[in-house]
Parts: structure tokens; C-alpha cells; sequence
């Protein structure tokens, strides 16, 4: 959206993306036990949003779990979220994973959220790391429409993007998601693909290197 920006004011612009490895992070099939599990990933910090996505899941009305990966300073405001919205069985804080763990609880979430917002200092999300895991991973992704996100997502086709900081668009998304694994399959089977065709690190790499060259 940046270089969209600078475009429209004349100026000659080349975006190459930062890519994602696909031999780290593959596509499986995750084990279904009739439980929606969400996985959400990133600094806790006002951006990320994961306070909207608190309140969203107070009015999901499906089984679920949301595990929180990363560390901040917005921790304790979080939580008491989850306490004020009776979630407490429901959402755990994993603390931070490394990058070597974090293939696993890609595989093992059904729907991975990405609930980003730009924050009251104007800073934002350009196209998170875990956006491109995710769709690495063959996940389903529901994403806020903020920053470089809808670069990435087509919605309805590889993902499901909402308005960021919109709570309730966020809940809908989620349930119509629980509802359907026809649907779940098909995002993240297009997910996986968009990432091969475009962001494949080392097409990425060699993008950048004949820039330069």
C-alpha cells in the first residue's frame, strides 16, 4: 500500500516481498477432534490487534481454543480481556516460540488469525511473517484488510479478510470458517499455492539479486 502510495506520485517503484521458506514450513492435513483451534502469532503489542480478536471470540458460538504465540508488553491488558470475557479456559498464552517450533503449532491449528490494526501511533503492519507461514503451512488465514495484507490475500479465494478493528466482522468470519472444513480445505489449498507461485524465498532472493545487479 506503501508503494501504491509513492507510485501515484510519479516516482518509480519496484515491491519484491521477503518470501517464505517452503521447505520449513509445509502443508498437512490437520487432525480434526471437533474443537476449532485458532492460533495467533505475534508480538504482544496494540497493532497486532489481539485485544479485538479477544472480543470477537467472546461471541463465537463454537468450540474453539486460541493459542497466543509471543511475548510484549500488552500481556496483562490482554489477559485481563480474557478474564472480563469469561475465556480463560478457552485462550492460552504459549509465551514465545522459536522458529523452529513453530512449524508444529502451524500444523496443528485448523484457522490461523492475523487480527492487525494500525495502532494510535500510525504504526502498522506491512505483510506480516506469520501471514506468509500460515499460507505456507496450508492454513486458512483470517486477516484484517490493513497494510500490505490484501497483497497477499484474496478474499475468499486464499483467506478471509475483515475490516481491522472490527470485532464482530472478526466473530462471523471464524464461525462461517467453523462451519465449513469444504471451505478451511479450499482457502488453504489456494493459500499454499499463492505462496509457491509468489513468495518462495529463493525466488524472492533472486528477484532482489538481479535488482541490484
Amino acid at each position: 500500500d506503501v508503494a501504491r502510495d509513492i507510485r501515484s506520485l510519479g516516482a518509480n517503484v519496484e515491491l519484491l516481498p521477503h518470501g517464505v521458506d517452503l521447505q520449513r514450513f509445509t502443508s498437512t492435513a490437520p487432525c480434526a477432534n471437533g474443537v476449532l483451534r485458532l492460533l495467533a502469532v505475534g508480538r504482544l503489542v496494540e497493532k497486532k490487534g489481539f485485544d479485538f480478536l479477544i472480543a470477537a471470540l467472546a461471541g463465537v458460538k463454537v468450540p474453539f481454543t486460541l493459542t497466543i504465540v509471543g511475548e510484549g508488553p500488552e500481556r496483562e491488558r490482554l489477559r485481563q480481556l480474557i478474564i472480563l470475557n469469561n475465556l480463560e479456559n478457552r485462550v492460552v498464552f504459549f509465551g514465545s516460540a522459536t522458529h523452529a517450533e513453530l512449524p508444529r503449532m502451524y500444523g496443528e491449528a485448523d484457522v490461523v488469525v492475523v487480527p492487525s490494526v494500525q495502532d494510535r501511533s500510525g504504526d502498522r503492519d506491512g505483510l506480516p511473517n506469520v501471514l506468509l507461514e500460515a499460507m505456507a503451512s496450508g492454513r486458512p488465514v483470517v486477516a484484517s484488510d490493513v497494510g500490505g495484507i490484501a497483497s497477499a490475500i484474496a478474499d475468499n479465494e486464499n483467506g478471509l479478510l475483515v475490516p481491522p478493528g472490527d470485532p464482530v466482522a472478526l466473530g462471523d468470519a471464524i464461525q462461517r470458517l467453523s462451519q465449513s472444513k469444504t471451505l478451511r480445505e479450499r482457502l488453504g489449498h489456494n493459500a499454499r499455492r499463492r505462496v509457491e507461485r509468489d513468495y518462495e524465498v529463493g525466488q524472492c532472493c533472486e528477484r532482489f539479486h538481479r535488482l541490484l545487479t
